[in-house]
């Protein structure tokens, strides 16, 4: 495979500090007034936020906290593992861990169906550090006794300093799924997140967001390379014991386009890896106050990586099904933030401010990211010569589920929105698959959740309904214009399935919020008709009923 002149982590800085939930998460953070407060954002995302006294960061700056061994700790015992089994871990970290008692316990397990974000500042990193382990572990239990509607929580922490040993750092990454979940956004001059550095015991894990007052800013994977970076920006806070406000340099990152330096950089001598290493490094001027050696020794963890990625990546289903988990939660996200701008699908068909344009560009990496992924996973299982109905192990087939639920509809306004007609048979063939799979495993018995519903679905179980509603405005706009009679029978038809999908419970609320295109159909659809229409779809629309569907 050929290499691009820019590393991965140069696009993931990219991508990272763009997307607004970062941001949100600093408000949060700002606005708790108590050790730890829940709240929702603007777009309607929950955040659980911590906060550390400042008598704790100061004792922090004059080195009162070592590492202390997890043995005999059974306030953090839920991250051993058989291979790992003890390790080493800031003692701060414990103390202000061990103060919070059960109720923040309750407040975790709450969440283990629902989108969480768990943020922290300074040593207030540490405890949403060890809730977001903690909730994980809880997690894990959920899901090894079947449960299939937990939702991972995502950690994002700012200045937090580095909190165990090499063997903490293992145990972490024993499990993909705890360790892709955690974001450490990192300010050079902050001294209590630089307080750490390669000449300790102190292990990273997760992902650095490194930045500058600029609003220069990359991210690094890697804890061979993120170890070098912290070590020169350690040099620009000694002596410093302020703890740093994020607040000027998020906005500065939202209004910075990543510098990629071609025209200063001497890149005739270098690879393209490392030129993309040393632009990375640039961008947060530590470039300077780093080696050729380190430098060196990060290009070839980075291309030994990239070798490992390629060699492993048809072996580890697993970890590639939890890094689309990620993208689809992201999905899940922006659903939410929609529900009052006409919903999901025409807010998304049809953005209307800048804004919504933004988070439509940053929605469409996720959607030709799960796209491709799953064409791919479902094109593979379909070569398999495996028992019919067992196309997809259950987890895959739950995901996979999701996945066409949630971004099927996205396709669709696509299809529409260039001027197509027909979709539904035209429709991609791994969507007629994985719903295939998922009809036969409800018939197997397998899959008893969707049936006898008495409430509203939280997705709209039919992945194709847009393509139905943009039939129907197109059927409509045919008799309208003089059409057949075949044109009638459509909407008629089209009725029959909208009632069918309500009196099952097969909908989502949303599909009725004002300004859909459901909604700005039947506006049309009434008015042709005249007042005197009678049907049962048309009396449960014109007594509003539809505001009671839940």
């Amino acid at each position: 495979m050929r290499q691009t002149m820019f590393s991965s982590e140069v696009e993931l800085g990219k991508f990272l500090g763009s997307i607004g939930i970062i941001p949100e998460a600093y408000q949060a953070i700002l606005e708790t007034d108590l050790t730890y407060e829940l709240h929702t954002t603007r777009s309607g995302i929950s955040v659980l936020a911590f906060k550390c006294s400042s008598d704790y960061n100061n004792r922090f700056l004059k080195g009162e906290f070592n590492l202390v061994p997890s043995d005999g700790l059974q306030v953090v015992d839920f991250i051993r593992t058989k291979v790992n089994s003890s390790f080493s871990i800031n003692q701060a970290a414990v103390e202000l861990f061990q103060q919070l008692g059960d109720d923040l316990k309750e407040l975790e397990n709450k969440h283990k169906n629902s989108s969480l974000i768990i943020t922290g500042s300074g040593l207030g990193g540490y405890l949403a550090i060890l809730s977001t382990l903690r909730l994980h572990h809880a997690i894990d239990v959920e899901e090894s006794n079947g449960s299939r509607n937990t939702k991972r929580p995502i950690c994002i922490t700012f200045g937090c300093p580095l909190v165990g040993d090499v063997a903490l750092q293992r145990a972490i990454a024993e499990r993909p799924q705890w360790k892709s979940s955690f974001l450490n956004v990192v300010v050079s001059k902050d001294p209590v997140a630089t307080f750490f550095s390669s000449n300790t015991p102190y292990k990273p894990f997760g992902t650095f967001l490194f930045c500058v007052e600029s609003g220069g800013h990359t991210a690094f994977e890697d804890p061979d390379s993120i170890l070098p970076v912290l070590d020169a920006m350690k040099l620009l806070n000694v002596g410093n014991l302020q703890s740093y406000d994020y607040t000027n340099v998020l906005n500065s990152i939202r209004r910075k386009v990543l510098y990629r330096g071609s025209s200063e950089l001497d890149e005739s001598n270098v690879s393209s890896l490392r030129a993309g290493i040393m632009l990375q490094l640039k961008e947060v001027d530590v470039l300077s106050d780093i080696t050729n050696d380190e430098i060196g020794k990060m290009e070839k963890k980075q291309a030994d990586m990239i070798k490992k990625k390629n060699l492993v990546s048809a072996y580890d289903p697993t970890k590639k099904l939890n890094e689309m988990k990620i993208s689809l939660t992201y999905m899940e996200w922006y659903m939410k933030t929609t529900k009052s701008k006409g919903g999901y699908y025409d807010s998304y068909k049809n953005p209307k401010s800048k804004e919504e344009q933004e988070r439509q560009n940053e929605i469409v990496k996720h959607r030709v990211r799960l796209n491709l992924y799953w064409k791919k996973t479902v094109e593979d299982k379909d070569r398999m010569p495996q028992k019919e109905g067992a196309k997809l192990r259950k987890r895959w087939l739950f995901g996979g589920t999701n996945y066409r639920r949630i971004v099927e509809p996205l396709d669709i306004a696509e299809y529409y929105k260039k001027g197509n007609i027909n979709y539904i048979e035209n429709r991609p063939d791994h969507y007629k698959l994985l719903e295939k799979w998922s009809d036969e495993d409800r018939r197997n018995g397998r899959n008893t959740s969707e049936e006898k519903r008495n409430k509203a679905a939280s997705l709209t179980e039919d992945s194709c309904f847009w393509a139905h509603v943009e039939e129907a405005f197109i059927s409509l706009r045919e008799l309208v214009n003089g059409g057949s009679a075949n044109s009638e029978q459509k909407l008629e038809e089209f009725e029959a399935y909208m009632m069918r999908a309500i009196n099952n419970y097969l909908l989502s609320p949303d599909v009725f919020v004002e300004g859909s295109s459901l909604m700005k159909w039947w506006d049309e659809y009434k008015a042709h008709k005249g007042y005197g229409y009678a049907s049962e779809f048309a009396e449960y629309m014109t007594n509003e009923s539809y505001r009671s569907y839940q």
